[in-house]
């Protein structure tokens, strides 16, 4: 007589995977806006300042740059969404966001350090700027959110269910241990 018994976890929120996705989608949206202003001039968006940096055309480097990062926290996230919580996942996404974050933190300090000394009070930091900054925090509240969902059960109960020689299944809830 065969005997089968298994164990499904309740599907955990996953709302710190879509908030990470919008933080990216920011993210995505502030590299095209205004980022620098130089005053009596146009305002730049950071993704002209690169490609016009490297000769214009499309630059590889440039794309990688802006891009690459945040292209792994969309699909970390995408996966999150589709295919549920797992552990491997959530680490990732730990791992993920704070080596992205900080990449982009160091720019953007670099940045306003670079309109303080470069053009005394001519350059100006737009909208684009200040947006990315909100994408990072957008970002890295989602990560934090997905992470502490983790630690709270869901209900406190597992379902678990047992199969039968006869193929008839019985399911009930355990307590999570």
């Amino acid at each position: 007589m065969a005997h089968e018994t298994g164990r499904s976890r309740a599907r955990r929120p996953t709302l710190g995977y879509a908030v990470v996705l919008l933080g990216a989608a920011l993210f995505v949206t502030s590299c095209f806006l205004p980022y620098y202003g130089v005053a009596g001039e146009r305002s730049v968006s950071l993704h002209d300042q690169l490609l016009v940096a490297q000769g214009g055309g499309l630059e590889l480097g440039a794309i990688l740059f802006l891009f690459g990062g945040v292209a792994t926290l969309v699909v970390v996230a995408i996966v999150g969404l589709t295919r549920g919580e797992r552990p491997s996942l959530r680490a990732f996404l730990a791992g993920a966001v704070p080596a992205w974050s900080l990449t982009w933190l160091g720019s953007l300090l670099r940045a306003a350090n670079l309109r303080d000394n470069a053009l005394s009070g001519r350059l100006s930091l737009e909208v684009g700027f200040w947006l990315q900054a909100v994408s990072i925090g957008v970002a890295v509240i989602g990560t934090s959110s997905s992470l502490l969902d983790a630690r709270t059960p869901t209900n406190g109960v597992h379902r678990a269910w047992t199969r039968d020689a006869d193929h008839s299944t019985k399911t009930y809830m355990t307590p999570c241990p």
